[in-house]
């Protein structure tokens, strides 16, 4: 009988590193676009949750406080004088208790705070909140006068669409031509 082989022989060897070098090239290409297309999903998901906790907080309370900056990680909020915010012992505290993170920990995929546009007067309960994500040119059309004021970044993976959510608006008087309730 003839020896036991022990081993590769190096043609056998360079076949396998082919047929792998061949397969990694192949799979490269589709994941190179993984990691940004990942970060405009993230900011996609963050403003449905911004969103969803002023929602819940205009649920738990009747009405949403002014926010004053443009910056929603820097934002002061002020509640309204109405019998509504009896209890509230402050306005941010709510709202991050339904984010379930400190708002000043909230940045987007690229670093920075999601911008916040914001005509609420809580004492008229009327106004609109915009959430959105910064750093980009295109801008808001949601119907409200505060849109000219909003330049959001777009989202190439989805026909450049402008990144940023309509959280709440509500026709002031002024612009209905009626008085509000």
């Amino acid at each position: 009988m003839g020896k036991a082989r022990k081993g590769f022989t190096m043609v056998e060897l360079m076949v396998v590193i082919i047929i792998m070098a061949v397969l990694g090239l192949a799979i490269i290409p589709s994941l190179m676009g993984s990691s940004d297309k990942a970060k405009y999903s993230r900011a996609w998901s963050d403003l449905t949750a911004i969103s969803n906790a002023f929602t819940a907080f205009y649920g738990r309370v009747g009405n949403l406080p002014k926010i004053a900056n443009a910056d929603l990680t820097t934002a002061t909020f002020t509640a309204g004088n109405g019998t509504e915010w009896e209890g509230i012992d402050s306005p941010i505290n709510l709202l991050q208790s339904f984010l379930g993170k400190p708002i000043s920990k909230l940045e987007d995929p690229w670093g920075a705070g999601y911008g916040i546009a914001s005509n609420w007067d809580p004492d008229d309960g009327a106004g609109a909140i915009i959430v959105y994500v910064t750093g980009g040119s295109g801008s808001v059309s949601f119907g409200t006068d505060i849109d000219s004021n909003v330049s959001a970044k777009t989202d190439p993976y989805n026909n450049n669409r402008v990144m940023a959510k309509l959280v709440i608006n509500v026709p002031t008087g002024e612009e209905t031509g009626e008085e509000t309730p």
